[in-house]
């Protein structure tokens, strides 16, 4: 028996407070993704025979990030294995010759989102429960 994983998209309204603690989650994945590249890069600057630190590397930096910047812990964890493993990903293109460097990115984007692996509960029609962010209006 397969089993068929579907995905759909919604428009999200949050309140003041919960918009607050979005913007601070794209702002931490941001900054993990700017840490992480910036990492990369002084360590072929000092070293370029060194080996690329894999997606495994990256997330066992993880834990002394969120040690050094308390701030990162009010977002969702797994969000930061998302941006670790989209940097692995845009490394290994760039190895492969089918992409460019990775660039740092900056709040003034467009575009602004983070993505976790973690369950989202549907509590009732229009209202749906995320991560760190609890019980959320949504449009179906």
């Amino acid at each position: 028996m397969n089993k068929v994983i579907k995905g759909i998209k919604l428009r999200l309204y949050p309140n003041q407070s919960q918009r607050e603690q979005l913007w601070q989650m794209f702002g931490n994945d941001r900054f993990v993704w700017n840490q992480m590249l910036g990492m990369a890069k002084e360590r072929y600057q000092n070293n370029p025979n060194s080996l690329f630190v894999n997606e495994y590397g990256m997330n066992y930096l993880l834990k002394q990030l969120k040690c050094e910047y308390a701030f990162l812990r009010e977002s969702d964890s797994t969000s930061f294995l998302v941006v670790n493993h989209n940097l692995a990903q845009a490394f290994k293109m760039l190895f492969m010759h089918r992409g460019g460097y990775p660039h740092f990115k900056n709040r003034h984007s467009l575009r602004q989102s983070y993505t976790g692996r973690s369950t989202c509960k549907v509590l009732a029609r229009r209202r749906m429960q995320l991560p760190k962010l609890g019980s959320i209006r949504t449009s179906r």
